[in-house]
């Protein structure tokens, strides 16, 4: 996924950026005052992507695709309203789960 961040909130979150680019390949563009100002991509060796590595187990596997449906969580978010969005989606998935 491509998205575009104000300088300062990349600041703020910059060690959740890498996370993001390293882990799921987002595609980062820094910006101040509207004008784009570097980009954030993943590298393009796979041996060097946590993923394409043949060391990482099923249980990991499993836990980061968890840690990836999650919502984002972004300064300007409300945390009721993010708190609300993942209770419901916990909800939706033991529906699935449980058969109701």
């Amino acid at each position: 996924m491509e998205r575009i961040i104000d300088v300062t909130a990349a600041r703020r979150q910059f060690g959740t950026l890498l996370d993001e680019v390293f882990h799921k390949g987002d595609v980062v563009t820094i910006e101040r005052k509207g004008k784009p100002l570097a980009k954030i991509v993943p590298l393009d060796d796979p041996d060097n992507h946590v993923l394409g590595r043949s060391s990482i187990t099923s249980k990991q596997k499993k836990l980061l695709d968890e840690l990836n449906s999650l919502p984002r969580i972004g300064i300007d978010q409300d945390p009721v309203d993010i708190l609300r969005s993942m209770r419901k989606q916990k909800r939706i998935k033991a529906n699935i789960r449980y058969g109701k």
